[in-house]
């Protein structure tokens, strides 16, 4: 049967309808890789967007478990050109049961290159992808994307505890924590701040997750003081959230960074590296010096900020994210932060 996306701007597209009928509103973004699907759709920081792909084979990729970023789809939806009448996986796996187990829409045959171009022209906007052809505006609010988590002892021993900020983490931060023989501990990030200090942390990590990081405004004062007190590393959304902690300000851009070949620059040696980076919103490097940042990584393609260090506290932040252990990214990030973590030896840090 037909469905139908419409755009925030009232533009309405029809596409050939699979699964259950329902309706998902959620931010209409897009994705241009080739490859690494599954972790873009089970990354935390995509719940409920809907998600335009551009490559036509996408319902082809290759599914394996193991490198999900969490245990389930987190986008709303999903928008392609591909004729779903014989996807075939290399292994055998329909890619469309994933999304008829878990009841999120798929709209296939779309002119995902019109609204590639609507997107790219008029920035990332809501959208309402239906099963109803009745529908004709927004008229929903956008679903809550920021669901609450207790504490969760990951790992409970190692050498040093290491407590994350959790915004909606990937697993591939749970992975290089744990194969670095560390002690990890995730709390929501609404916990209290003196149930952080009762953990009794060497260093914590804001993670990354989806939406707008002013949502957690209200928190902004207990982020600073933990940041002041204790080694700290932000990532993705958690870069964005301690920057504006700290007193910075942040910009919505017209169409995120989505892939996982982000070139980015070290501004102290000048090396190119390529970066997994999958994010709505930029840190204004307006004023940041005077909330005592110095930015130490830039986008190559557009200059905006992609990691910041601080001049009185141990904060480092970045606005890519971790993946492969050998990844060289990877190890430069982590290698400093766990050194500055063991050089503190478990102690508080103050000004």
């Amino acid at each position: 049967m037909e469905g139908s996306l419409i755009l925030a701007n009232g533009e309405k597209f029809t596409g050939q309808w699979q699964g259950k009928p329902k309706d998902h509103i959620g931010e209409l973004i897009y994705f241009t890789g080739m490859a690494r699907f599954q972790e873009f759709i089970t990354d935390p920081a995509n719940k409920g967007k809907i998600v335009i792909s551009t490559f036509p084979g996408v319902l082809n990729s290759n599914l394996d478990h193991s490198k999900f970023e969490s245990d389930q789809i987190q986008i709303g939806g999903l928008i392609t050109q591909q004729d779903a009448s014989m996807p075939i996986d290399v292994k055998g796996i329909n890619v469309l049961d994933l999304f008829f187990e878990q009841n999120i829409p798929v709209l296939t045959g779309m002119d995902t290159r019109a609204l590639i171009k609507r997107v790219k022209k008029e920035g990332e906007m809501p959208a309402i992808i239906s099963s109803k052809h009745a529908v004709n505006r927004l008229s929903a609010h956008m679903e809550d994307i920021y669901a609450d988590s207790g504490t969760e002892h990951i790992t409970p021993n190692g050498n040093k505890h290491i407590v994350i900020i959790n915004f909606g983490y990937k697993k591939s931060l749970i992975q290089s924590l744990c194969q670095s023989g560390h002690k990890v501990t995730a709390v929501s990030g609404r916990i209290d701040i003196s149930s952080v200090h009762s953990l009794k942390p060497d260093g914590i990590i804001f993670s990354g997750g989806p939406g707008n990081p002013l949502e957690w405004q209200k928190f902004f004062p207990d982020y600073k003081k933990l940041a002041m007190k204790y080694p700290t590393m932000g990532l993705g959304l958690g870069h964005q959230i301690l920057a504006l902690a700290f007193g910075a300000n942040i910009e919505k851009m017209p169409a995120g960074h989505r892939n996982f070949k982000e070139a980015v620059i070290h501004t102290g040696s000048q090396k190119v590296f390529m970066s997994n980076q999958n994010h709505g919103y930029t840190v204004n490097e307006k004023d940041l010096k005077q909330h005592g940042f110095l930015v130490t990584f830039k986008n190559i393609h557009d200059g905006t900020v992609e990691g910041l260090v601080h001049e009185q506290y141990l904060v480092v932040t970045y606005q890519f994210h971790p993946e492969q252990i050998h990844n060289p990214l990877n190890e430069l990030i982590f290698d400093h932060f766990f050194k500055t973590v063991n050089e503190s030896k478990g102690a508080s840090v103050y000004a």
